[in-house]
């Protein structure tokens, strides 16, 4: 509630149609149910389709209109159906999140980083958000009130990564990011990138589990310890929940998260 006014926030996202790429666990799934229980239509995507389709159940048990749509960011027909179903089904596109995202090669030595999983996380982590953006925009534009949020990492933008080809690939979201902000704003499309720190996912805990095995530490020590000082996907989903919401109409550029 406002202070001032005694009235509600325009958190609420009631009717707006909104796209999550990697909506099956982690910060996509977190941000899938969130904008889900403010009302929002969510069109929950991910390439795997059996933890997608349990996690779209889920938020339609409890009561929130969701579907999910088995889609690999990569692929450029994929991406197309995502975003012309959506609009078909529901009319209209408000937001895109692109949450989708791989790491591969763990505290690899460059010299051991296969080519094939290096070009994997570009082509997950960068031309994903690219296609999705590119076949997002035109619905977003007509909405009069778009916005995307392209979630990169405190890796490759303020720091390194465990990971040669993550670091990378993030650096080219944010990059990307930053480009759509300035391209899109005569569109009236909002761009903002978000770059958590050492968020507790099934991505970051396997990288935590490959250096406690590479150390001889107790693997148990190291969730432990992720679970005890690592920010949490709720977390993320809340700042992103709040960026494609009106209420965030003033935010410009990257948001860092813990």
């Amino acid at each position: 509630m406002s202070a001032a006014t005694g009235t509600a926030l325009p958190l609420d996202l009631t009717g707006r149609v909104v796209i999550v790429t990697g909506a099956a666990q982690g910060i996509g799934g977190a941000t899938a149910a969130l904008v889900a229980e403010r009302g929002a239509i969510v069109v929950m995507a991910d390439a795997n389709g059996e933890r997608g389709e349990a996690a779209a159940a889920r938020l339609r048990d409890a009561g929130r209109v969701a579907e999910f749509v088995r889609t690999d960011v990569r692929d450029d027909a994929q991406v197309a159906a995502l975003v012309e179903g959506a609009v078909a089904r529901h009319g209209r596109l408000d937001a895109l999140v692109c949450a989708a995202g791989i790491l591969k090669g763990a505290w690899d030595a460059i010299e051991d980083l296969s080519l094939d999983d290096f070009d994997m996380v570009q082509d997950v982590n960068v031309r994903g958000p690219f296609l999705c953006s590119r076949h997002a925009a035109r619905h977003l534009e007509a909405s009069g009130h778009g916005t995307i949020v392209v979630v990169a990492s405190v890796a490759g933008v303020t720091g390194g990564s465990s990971s040669f080809a993550y670091g990378a690939s993030k650096g080219g979201a944010n990059g990307l990011g930053m480009t759509l902000a300035a391209r899109f704003a005569d569109r009236n499309i909002r761009v903002n990138t978000v770059c958590p720190g050492n968020i507790v996912t099934e991505m970051k805990l396997s990288v935590d589990i490959a250096m406690a095995e590479k150390t001889g530490t107790p693997v148990e020590e190291a969730i432990a310890k992720a679970n005890r000082e690592y920010g949490s996907p709720d977390g993320v989903a809340r700042l992103i929940a709040f960026l494609i919401s009106d209420e965030a109409d003033h935010v410009r550029g990257n948001v860092f998260t813990r």
